[in-house]
């Protein structure tokens, strides 16, 4: 097994344990450069006591820590080397789009009639034009929010093919799609002759590391399967959400005893990656959320609205099911005004912000870099980086020392903390600033952190975009930590704000759940113990 993750999530319910605030030092390796590795201050006992730890034997710590105000260090050590980012690097592409495109600014939505309606009949297609939008009317889109199940206890659904306690948001992911059809149909307009196309030129489709980021996007592109226990021996039940014609799903999923653990896969025809398959176990009493990632998210998106459509009581001549075919569309630019029949407007760009730094989410951080690239002028997402470097280059960050390589911070995007931690302590002073503190997760109360130091002194007072990167040797299973880092801010008990950059890279563990609890454990534990020191 092999997992490469730029922003896995921590999958498990973790505790942070925070000893005393006396300090000790930390010596360096003989075989260490000078001018490289420079420390500052004296390391807080109970995070020297977490370091020395025997897993952390090949491993590097790096820090760094300064006061918000002034700049001046007060913790630090190999704060000039470089280390992966993994999904710290979240804070560049967020805090640039905040600075670039503005954190009040929405995402239209428009539908477009290519034909003037006539008795109620459109005698030509409708084309709904992506713009982007992460939400399109789901997770509280309807009234303004961007909600997540990212909590101490529960995952977000999009982590729900590697996650055994991902939850589904409680929305309907449709709401969007069927407020669009309702417009359609409130201005008269019973048939369409034509067909539905959904218009995605809006950026090329961008290849992330861990999957595509369209330009359109319902539900996540993910269809839901909650897989429910029967009788022992007997079929699972299922439940989709939502229910569409898009993809059919089969079932060989059965009852097992209490005893064994659940299993499930979900498959791809590979002739028809509109038809899957659930396979494997689930355990008696349990009910289990697994997804279908849809490879296809323009006709995935065309299929639903044609559905949508077809409840508000218009018609389409085409099938629901079918490709998204948009050859006949007008060169790609402004349509006609009056041509307009629906339209869907985003939440505020700071609240999708914050769900993707909340909930490390990989692909709504790559589609910000994609709409920085439409900002320039471009269709190429990777574009978009030139406004993270510019933006850097404003903060003054040296942006030799940061290599990045998308918008979710995917291997081998590198920084060093010094870095990380000018740009922190830049973004807080700039009008967007507070935005992007607000919506780093919270140790113990929210987000990737809201499973983290619950009951620790610390609990509340550690803001931090998480980054977890790791590998797993395919021999022997062990799993070798590339890195788990934390970036953003510390409140101490005085109520002054300190910015910080925390890396451990190069443990290993003896296997994925031991290491992701520990590392993460361990990782918050010392920042909760720079937190209680400083």
């Amino acid at each position: 097994m092999k997992r490469r993750a730029a922003a896995l999530p921590l999958l498990v319910s973790t505790a942070v344990l925070v000893a005393s605030t006396s300090s000790a030092g930390s010596s360096a390796r003989p075989d260490e450069e000078p001018g490289i590795r420079a420390q500052v201050g004296e390391l807080p006992a109970a995070a020297a006591a977490i370091m020395s730890g025997p897993e952390y034997d090949t491993a590097r710590w790096l820090y760094s820590v300064a006061e918000a105000d002034t700049g001046r260090v007060v913790l630090a050590d190999r704060a000039g080397e470089f280390v992966f980012t993994a999904s710290t690097a979240k804070n560049f592409t967020v805090g640039t789009a905040y600075a670039t495109l503005g954190t009040d600014t929405t995402l239209t939505t428009p539908v477009y009639a290519t034909a003037e309606p006539v008795g109620g009949v459109v005698a030509g297609d409708l084309v709904l034009v992506a713009s982007g939008d992460l939400t399109m009317g789901g997770r509280g889109a309807m009234s303004g929010r961007v909600d997540h199940t990212f909590t101490a206890d529960t995952i977000d659904h999009v982590y729900g093919d590697i996650a055994p306690n991902a939850a589904l948001v409680p929305d309907d992911p449709l709401a969007g799609l069927d407020d669009l059809a309702r417009q359609v149909a409130a201005t008269g307009v019973t048939e369409v002759a034509g067909d539905v196309v959904i218009d995605t030129r809006l950026w090329e489709t961008f290849d992330g590391q861990e999957g595509p980021a369209p330009s359109i996007y319902v539900n996540d592109n993910i269809l839901d399967i909650t897989v429910t226990a029967a009788g022992i021996g007997q079929p699972a039940v299922l439940d989709l959400r939502p229910q569409t014609q898009a993809v059919t799903v089969a079932s060989t999923v059965t009852t097992t005893d209490a005893a064994t653990p659940t299993s499930l896969t979900v498959t791809a025809d590979p002739g028809d990656p509109t038809s899957v398959t659930v396979s494997a176990t689930i355990a008696a009493g349990e009910s289990q959320l697994t997804i279908h990632r849809v490879p296809d998210a323009a006709s995935w998106a065309r299929t639903l609205f044609v559905e949508a459509l077809d409840r508000a009581g218009v018609t389409v001549t085409f099938p629901a099911v079918g490709p998204n075919d948009q050859a006949d569309l007008p060169p790609a630019g402004p349509y006609p005004a009056e041509q307009r029949v629906a339209a869907l407007t985003s939440p505020p760009l700071s609240a999708l912000g914050r769900m993707i730094l909340e909930t490390s989410y990989n692909t709504g951080a790559n589609a910000l870099m994609c709409l920085l690239a439409v900002h320039g002028g471009s269709t190429d997402c990777i574009d978009g980086l030139a406004a993270v470097h510019s933006q850097l280059g404003l903060a003054g960050v040296d942006t030799d020392d940061v290599v990045l390589f998308d918008g979710q911070g995917a291997d081998p995007a590198s920084t060093t903390p010094e870095q990380m931690v000018t740009w922190m302590r830049w973004a807080q002073t700039q009008p967007w600033g507070e935005e992007l503190a607000a919506g780093q997760p919270v140790l113990g109360v929210s987000g990737t952190l809201a499973s983290t130091g619950q009951d620790g002194p610390a609990a509340g007072q550690v803001a931090a975009k998480t980054g977890t990167s790791v590998d797993v040797d395919p021999t022997t299973g062990r799993i070798y930590y590339k890195v788990q880092s934390l970036a953003g801010y510390l409140t101490t008990e005085r109520g002054e704000r300190l910015v910080f950059s925390l890396s451990m890279s190069g443990a290993t563990y003896a296997d994925l759940p031991t290491g992701l609890y520990q590392a993460n454990e361990d990782v918050a534990a010392v920042a909760a113990a720079f937190q209680q020191a400083l």
